[in-house]
């Protein structure tokens, strides 16, 4: 007769039976029991049960049990760890060759300061017996040099392994590797799969990354409604540069319809949680008050919180925002120094300024030059003009036009139209460069098309007087034309005397007495002086002795003697309440 075989046992084997088994000295029940005990499956989970057979099969020599044993007496489910014990059991374990107390003893000797060589050793060893967990940790471990010299070589292979066996933090470490070329070529491609796997397993990092590489368009096709899906995946689990980055496609309609008010939302969160961007962007929208038209003092608070972590654009803005709204030049200037040493060249420019001009500081060129000199540098169109004209003027700098025609160069190649007016008279003059009339007229006229009056002057004078170019008097009264309707004094005289001579146009009296007049009214002595004649003897204006004694007074006391003499003469035409009347008014302009 056959002898009957007992039934198979497993952790799902009931209480009774196990302990039957067990105390009966099988080793399987032993250590099926503690496991029962310490997982509780199928009753309540008993420590010291688990403690009790443990210590039995391990006793015995039994890897498993001696293993799961350090894990307990490492762990605090019977109150104190007591490390050393566990140190002692997971190192026999490991001695019989058992894969996963190699690990646990390596990871218990990181968490209590232990060798690295020692600990990249066993892990080695349990990497090497196909261990998922500790081929992922080997492959770290070699990625950066932790017990053992760095080999990314090695990182990527072992990285691999764990990455075919499902480890999601292996498909990510590995993804970074293949994108940015650790341990052989760069795969991009091949980066944001891994990616992909550790991101469908939850794990946010890896979720963000494969977000910005849709974003990017790396290892791939550019996805912006992918990245949006992937950066809300990790926004909702908390990711700030995530929920930053999110807001950003969410307010400008990036992959995404727009939706200015959920985009406030999420840079609200992830401000909170102390990113930096997120604060920056929170206070710009809201200063601009794009959402919210309250928001000024609520930006005023994110901006300040950016500024305060060193964003220094925020400080930029910050400044720029104390500067028009709380008059405040000293603090405005705190923050503007800030940016500027930041690099943020619109602030080197605005810092610079201020230096110059003595706007919440001490007046101080030499300051001046030097923040317009690093604005220079990183390419600031008004900075290069500016450095351009203290180099002329020999403020802040020793005098040198031969650096300030450069600098100004530069700023006219970026289409500054007053350094393209002032390196043409540059050309024009010979300062700092050759004389050469064509250059000069060039640099005027590239002004001139922006509408720059004083080159539009300039180049009217040229072509009026054939220099660098054939003379031709038509184009140069449409010039000068254009030039007075933008307020340029000499220009409007000029077209005045035109008018009133019938050179190159059609004479007329009532047309040189308007540009004669808004010359006189910006100063020109010898256009006061005409229309003072004008009012005289009714040329273009009615004969009014009042509105010609004004005149006269003003050119005479702009060193015009003549005038003074004419004044006089008009006062024996004129009655004694209207010589009152014309002093009444000299005396109300005065003032």
């Amino acid at each position: 007769m056959a002898e009957e075989k007992p039934a198979e046992i497993s952790v799902e084997t009931d209480e009774k039976t196990l302990k039957i088994r067990a105390g009966a000295g099988a080793l399987k029940a032993q250590y099926l029991l503690a496991l029962k005990y310490a997982t509780g499956t199928g009753l309540d989970p008993n420590p010291k049960g688990a403690e009790k057979w443990y210590r039995k099969a391990a006793k015995r020599k039994f890897a498993p049990a001696m293993n799961n044993l350090g894990l307990l007496l490492g762990g605090d489910a019977l109150g104190k760890p007591n490390a050393k014990e566990a140190e002692k059991w997971f190192r026999e374990a490991a001695e019989l060759g058992n894969a996963q107390a190699h690990y646990n003893l390596a990871q218990h000797l990181a968490a209590h300061d232990g060798p690295p060589k020692v600990i990249f050793e066993h892990c080695l060893k349990a990497a090497e017996q196909d261990l998922a967990f500790a081929q992922a940790q080997v492959g770290l471990l070699y990625r950066e040099g932790k017990g053992t010299e760095i080999n990314a070589e090695s990182a990527r292979e072992w990285l691999g392994k764990a990455a075919a066996q499902g480890i999601t933090e292996a498909h990510y470490n590995l993804a970074r590797m293949l994108r940015d070329g650790e341990g052989g070529e760069a795969n991009a491609a091949d980066g944001r799969e891994h990616f992909r796997e550790a991101a469908e397993k939850g794990m946010v990092s890896a979720q963000f990354a494969l977000a910005e590489m849709f974003a990017n368009g790396a290892g791939g096709d550019e996805d912006e409604a992918a990245a949006v899906q992937w950066f809300r995946e990790a926004a909702e689990h908390g990711h700030a540069a995530a929920q930053n980055n999110l807001a950003c496609r969410l307010f400008e309609g990036r992959g995404v319809k727009a939706n200015k008010p959920e985009a406030m939302e999420w840079y609200l969160k992830a401000a909170e949680q102390d990113c930096i961007a997120a604060q920056f962007n929170l206070g710009r929208h809201l200063l601009k008050g794009e959402v919210d038209k309250e928001g000024s003092v609520t930006a005023f608070k994110w901006l300040q919180l950016a500024a305060e972590s060193g964003h220094a654009e925020a400080a930029y803005l910050l400044g720029r925002a104390i500067e028009q709204n709380r008059n405040d030049p000293n603090e405005a200037h705190k923050f503007i120094l800030q940016a500027a040493e930041g690099g943020v060249a619109d602030a080197q420019f605005s810092a610079a300024t201020n230096f110059e001009k003595g706007f919440g500081c001490k007046e101080d060129p030499g300051k001046a030059a030097d923040w317009y000199a690093m604005a220079a540098e990183a390419g600031h169109a008004s900075a290069l003009f500016n450095l351009g004209m203290l180099y002329l003027q020999g403020k802040g700098v020793l005098a040198d036009d031969a650096k300030a025609a450069e600098y100004l160069r530069q700023a006219a190649e970026q289409g500054v139209s007053s350094a393209q007016c002032n390196l043409g008279a540059m050309y024009e003059n010979g300062r700092g460069v050759e004389v050469n009339p064509s250059a000069a007229l060039r640099w005027y006229g590239l002004a001139a098309e922006q509408g720059n009056a004083r080159a539009q002057y300039n180049v009217a004078v040229m072509l009026h007087s054939g220099r660098g170019v054939e003379m031709n008097l038509t184009e140069a009264i449409t010039w000068y034309r254009q030039a007075a309707k933008g307020g340029h004094a000499e220009a409007q005289y000029v077209l005045a005397s035109l008018y009133d001579h019938g050179e190159g146009v059609e004479p007329s009296e009532n047309t040189a007495v308007k540009w004669y007049g808004e010359a006189a009214a910006q100063g020109v002595a010898e256009a006061q002086l005409i229309l003072a004649d004008c009012y005289l003897r009714g040329r273009g204006v009615p004969t009014d002795y009042v509105m010609a004694y004004i005149w006269f007074n003003y050119a005479a006391s702009q060193g015009i003697s003549i005038a003074d003499q004419y004044r006089m003469q008009t006062e024996r035409f004129m009655s004694l309440d209207q010589i009152a009347q014309a002093q009444e008014m000299l005396r109300g302009r005065a003032a």
